[in-house]
Formats: structure tokens, C-alpha cells, sequence
């Protein structure tokens, strides 16, 4: 299977014109930049754009679960969207298939497979970006969606029981320079 057979719809978003004041002040559309892309579930940002923004720019309302995935400058920051949002360019909006696990997609387009991938259509100019219509001829080993979801379940605990030893791990840190400071009073 193709990448570009995989979803319903793809896009980049677009900037509004930052000097347009009436564009920003007062937004109610999340409006999301790479600094967003930090985890796996997007459930914040920082910047709103106006209605007349968005229908003065290229950006596009993405719909809830789908995925974000950067394609400029910094290629692969990638999240799943917990509400609709849209996005500057060098960012695209991926809206699955239905027969596509929107957790399995987020794994596998983590992948190093998927990665590798990804820099091998990367496109060199004033900043590094993958282009869509090149992203869309990824080939993609993808099972079927009870596979999918039974993939996506497993990596799920797997990277639940990571986050619960990282934050035990640092509590013991916190404990150990607490330890060093005691001692050497």
C-alpha cells in the first residue's frame, strides 16, 4: 500500500498574515506550530486564530483524531489531535481511513522504517521538507485493522509502563542529590 492510501484527506496548513490584526485578536481556533508537537496527544496550545484568519490563509480545520505530523524544518514531530485545530505550513493534517487505526498510524509513522523513508524524499531548499506528494509513495506494510489495533493496544502499555519508570527514575534522582547534599554538609 501507498502512504496517500491510507487517508481521507492530507494537507499542509497555512500563516495568516501576522501583520492582520483582526486574524489573531480575540481567535478561537487552535492554531498549532511545532512547539505543539511535543507529545503523543495534542490537548494544548498556544496560539488561536480569528474565523476571517482562517478563511483568509491556506490553513484548514482538522478534524478530532487525526494526525499532525511536521514535514518542514523539523521533519517528524508528529502528535494525535484530541480537538479540531489547524496548522501553520511545514505541518501537515492527516485524516485517517476508517480502516485505518489512527494509533497504528502514529506508531508507524514513528518507525525508523517509516523515518528512513521519510529522508530519502526529503527535499533540500531554503529549509529541509518532505512534500506530500512524495510522503504519499511510501510503500506501507499495513495489517488489517483488528492487527492494527491490537499493535497499537501493546505499544500503548509499552510506552505507558516508559513513562511511569522515567518518572520514578527521576523521583530517585531528586533522592540521590538529596542523599549527596546530606552527607557532604
Amino acid at each position: 500500500m501507498a502512504f496517500e492510501t491510507l487517508y481521507s484527506k492530507a494537507g499542509e496548513g497555512g500563516t495568516p498574515t501576522t501583520s492582520n490584526t483582526e486574524f489573531y485578536d480575540n481567535g478561537s481556533i487552535p492554531f498549532i506550530k511545532i512547539d505543539d508537537l511535543s507529545n503523543k496527544y495534542l490537548s494544548a496550545n498556544k496560539d488561536y486564530i480569528t474565523e476571517l484568519g482562517l478563511k483568509k490563509s491556506s490553513a484548514w480545520l482538522i478534524p478530532t483524531h487525526s494526525i499532525i505530523y511536521s514535514n518542514g524544518a523539523t521533519i517528524g514531530a508528529i502528535s494525535i489531535n484530541k480537538y479540531p485545530v489547524c496548522t501553520k505550513q511545514g505541518i501537515l493534517g492527516i485524516v485517517p481511513n476508517t480502516n485505518i487505526d489512527v494509533e497504528f498510524l502514529y506508531y508507524f509513522m514513528q518507525s525508523s522504517y517509516f523515518q528512513k523513508e521519510v529522508e530519502r524524499v526529503v527535499t533540500e531548499g531554503t529549509m529541509k521538507t518532505a512534500y506530500l506528494k512524495d510522503i504519499n509513495h511510501i510503500k506501507c506494510p499495513i495489517p488489517d485493522l483488528d492487527r492494527q489495533k491490537e499493535i497499537s493496544h501493546l505499544l500503548s502499555v509499552l510506552s505507558l509502563k516508559e513513562d511511569v519508570e522515567r518518572q520514578l527514575l527521576q523521583k530517585y534522582q531528586i533522592q540521590k542529590q538529596y542523599l549527596l547534599r546530606k552527607m557532604f554538609i
